[in-house]
């Protein structure tokens, strides 16, 4: 929702503002605005509505407090910049890590600040300059700079190899994510950032699979029994403790209206179980199936608020050639006949997503009843009770998934997913080995009223881009502003049907490829992590589960302006505000507070990277001329 800040001002063909043009006219507006969970929302302002005409100081701009920068203990990229003036103030930075030279300035006027400070590189010795401004846009700076050396990355990091960039046709942004390497039965995790040339720009110590940006700017991820948001000072904001456990470590999805979707690992016992997958006359038995409950809890009061089984929607005995027997599971071993592996909402008609992995299925079901909208996947081996919800293939360029991972709804109506493409055949068909065997992103068009279901189009196939082969893991995201798809080829194992590190058989490594969305894609960012660095040495598995494009590491919420100012200079009204570099502001006009008229955007001043401006030439035969500001 737009956030507005109002301002009044006299029209020059007044008595009042004939007067005043001996004397500028100045005048300023406060107003406020709050976030929820689910993102950040203007409130309208007009009942701070000030009629007076107010001369702002020209007071001198001091330091109380010089600028000290504080270094994170959890995220060594990251620290506190902390000072005081002795006026309201904004603050500007600039830093100089001998590499290049970057500048941001930070908007809300305070007497006492704590900026965080987020973006800094490893190995580096970064200069810290800070400039304060008051509210006449006066500038003074600290009279030394501050310094802050970075320490190499951790020695267990993954090496990182940029293959290729285009930062021009990226998506704009920043690459998050969690690898993760497992060493004889040692597991080491980061939560990483990477900027468009795959330099690291922050990281944390991790201990989950996925990890995602709220809209408030914080991380929110699994950790053991609990989900947490932390901020990338990698302090602790929250933890959630969802009421039914175990917590299924494969998603955990906050919503925006204040609940989180997420999986937790059951067990039920199933009669008349089949025993082999490639044998479709194998002896049944009773036997305890592990599967994954889909739940969604309160995220304000962790409390329950729905819970569905898969096992009551879907055939537990349909078999599959990822069904397998687990010798150790949660809660116990057991058949993983099911494995769910990722959950979304449908808000178009308040549904849920789910992908099974060990059915080569995504499926649909109505969040108020539970019933059964359609299911998306081969159709071999389902009874005749789930025949009239298997989604019918057209087109000519049609192909199924199978072991999928991470469906996403599109902006065009389509579902994109993973497609690792294990097997690539369902009991009792011939199996496809993984040497000759591709994995790809995918995007359906899926007709809920025909039961239809199309290929619009992919990546990653033999005949479609580079041919890599994931048996586990990863995600293809598609970007909002570009329309590009990152797509995170989480543990390659083969690359154009030869191994992915030839000197060491079976190993994997992970590959982020953006591509554009076209008939044909383009590759306009290409990158590795791997822990292989030198021949005839053990080599340490790395994977990545997701990979997400944020637009910043900083938040940019729809605040209202707290500082519009206006000053009439021959008869044009000049007004100046602070403001987001990253939002749009447009100005409106008035004469009675009812009736609006739209003027246009307001410039970012070059001079103040925070500022902006815009000049209206008021129309005669007015006696009041009102402003106000939607932050967009």
């Amino acid at each position: 929702m737009p956030s507005p800040a109002l301002i009044p001002t006299r029209n020059s063909s007044s008595a009042c503002a004939a007067s005043d043009e001996r004397a500028p006219m100045r005048s300023s507006c406060r107003s406020s605005c709050r976030s929820s969970f689910g993102g950040s929302r203007g409130r309208l302002a007009l009942a701070t509505l000030s009629l007076a005409i107010l001369l702002l100081p020209t007071h001198a701009l001091s330091f109380l407090k010089a600028p000290v920068f504080r270094s994170s203990t959890n995220a060594p990229l990251a620290g506190t910049l902390e000072l005081s003036t002795d006026a309201d103030s904004r603050v500007g930075v600039t830093i100089d890590d001998g590499f290049a030279v970057r500048t941001r300035f930070f908007g809300e006027y305070a007497v006492n600040h704590a900026i965080p400070l987020f973006g800094f590189k490893a190995n580096r010795t970064n200069v810290i300059t800070v400039t304060v401004y008051d509210r006449n846009r006066n500038a003074v700076s600290g009279s030394q700079p501050l310094e802050f050396i970075t320490a190499p990355l951790p020695s267990s990091f993954p090496t990182i190899n940029l293959l290729s960039s285009v930062p021009s046709a990226m998506e704009p942004g920043y690459s998050l994510f969690i690898w993760e390497t497992i060493v004889r039965g040692s597991t080491v995790a980061y939560s990483t950032i990477i900027d468009a040339a795959g330099e690291v720009v922050w990281y944390a110590p991790a201990a989950g699979f996925d990890i995602r940006q709220l809209p408030n700017g914080n991380l929110f991820a699994t950790l053991g029994a609990s989900f947490v948001e932390s901020d990338l000072l990698g302090r602790t904001v929250r933890t959630w403790h969802p009421p039914a456990q175990p917590l299924d470590p494969h998603d955990g999805v906050p919503t925006d209206h204040g609940t989180i979707l997420y999986l937790a690992n059951s067990l039920q016992t199933v009669a008349d179980l089949p025993t082999d997958p490639s044998n479709l006359n194998a002896n049944h038995s009773t036997a305890d199936v592990v599967y994954q409950k889909v739940i969604e809890m309160s995220a304000d009061t962790e409390s329950l608020v729905n819970a569905w089984s898969p096992l009551d929607i879907l055939d537990p005995r349909r078999i599959s050639y990822l069904f397998t027997s687990l010798t150790a599971g949660l809660p116990s071993a057991g058949w993983d006949t099911e494995h769910a592996n990722a959950v979304i909402e449908d808000p178009s008609d308040d549904s849920i997503i789910v992908s099974m992995r060990n059915q080569n299925a995504v499926f649909k079901f109505a969040r108020t009843t539970g019933e059964l909208k359609w299911i998306l996947g081969p159709h071999e081996n389902w009874g005749p009770k789930w025949q009239p919800f298997l989604l019918k293939p057209v087109g000519a360029t049609f192909r199924w998934q199978y072991g999928q991972h991470a469906p996403v709804l599109t902006p065009r109506g389509t579902l994109m997913l993973y497609d690792n493409g294990n097997f690539r055949a369902s009991p009792p068909d011939t199996l496809t080995i993984d040497p000759n065997n591709f994995s790809r992103a995918v995007e359906y068009r899926i007709n809920e009223q025909t039961m239809e279901v199309s290929q619009e189009w992919e990546y990653g196939s033999p005949t479609l881009g580079e041919w890599l082969y994931t048996a586990y893991m990863g995600n293809a995201e598609p970007e909002p502003k570009t329309g590009n798809i990152l797509i995170d080829f989480s543990a390659v194992s083969y690359s154009d049907g030869a191994y992915s590190i030839p000197s060491s058989p079976g190993a994997v490594m992970a590959h982020f490829k953006e591509v554009t969305h076209d008939p044909v894609p383009q590759v306009v960012f290409d990158l590795t992590l791997t822990k292989y660095d030198k021949a005839n040495v053990e080599y340490i598995n790395c994977t990545v589960y997701r990979v997400h494009r944020i637009p910043d590491l900083y938040a940019h919420p729809a605040v209202p302006v707290t500082d519009l100012a206006t000053q009439r200079v021959d008869g044009v009204a000049h007004l100046e505000f602070s403001g987001d570099p990253a939002r749009t502001y447009s100005v409106q006009a008035s004469a009675d507070l009812v009736t609006w008229q739209s003027l246009g955007t307001a410039a970012n001043d070059n001079a103040y990277s925070a500022s902006f401006e815009f000049q209206d030439s008021q129309p005669e035969g007015s006696t009041a001329r009102y402003y106000r500001v939607i932050t967009e």
